[in-house]
């Protein structure tokens, strides 16, 4: 049996509960270091109850290995005139480093598109650090591609 088979065994997927909530903003803290961005766990933790309490922000799941939560993906929800419709803004994706390379991004992501799905979403969008080609190549596997644009943004000082 090929380990990624043996691993996928161990890996579940599912919606964030609120006793998952601690956990989650923990890895999303992590995230957020990886990249150079300073959010407290206050901060993130708010977020995450807000998303819980209220679909319609969006969505976060959660992939667990031996009942510990290794992953953890949010999906925020905005009404799109680019698309028509309601869609899906894949803002966090992430892995806890130690667990990388072992499908669990993969399921994660394939467990995002079938929600987004279930929610009737147009489109998907995210971005990727231009230093993350791995991040890359694996949007590409699930079919996005990339666009002849590039993101800016203005902080407003209000938070």
């Amino acid at each position: 049996m090929p380990a990624h088979s043996f691993l996928m065994k161990r890996v579940s997927i599912s919606a964030v509960q609120p006793a998952d909530q601690a956990a989650v903003v923990e890895l999303l803290v992590a995230q957020m270091r990886e990249h150079g961005v300073r959010r407290t766990t206050d901060e993130l933790s708010r977020i995450v109850a807000q998303v819980l309490a209220d679909e319609q922000y969006g969505f976060f799941l959660q992939a667990r290995m031996e009942e510990r939560i290794v992953g953890v993906a949010y999906v925020a929800m905005i009404l799109s005139v680019e698309h028509g419709a309601r869609v899906g803004w894949l803002e966090e994706l992430y892995v806890a480093p130690e667990q990388r390379a072992q499908g669990i991004g993969s399921a994660l992501l394939g467990a995002v598109w079938q929600r987004a799905r279930e929610f009737q979403l147009a489109a998907l969008d995210l971005e990727v650090d231009i230093e993350h080609r791995r991040a890359e190549s694996l949007y590409v596997r699930f079919g996005f591609r990339r666009l002849p644009r590039s993101r800016w943004v203005k902080e407003t000082g209000l938070h």
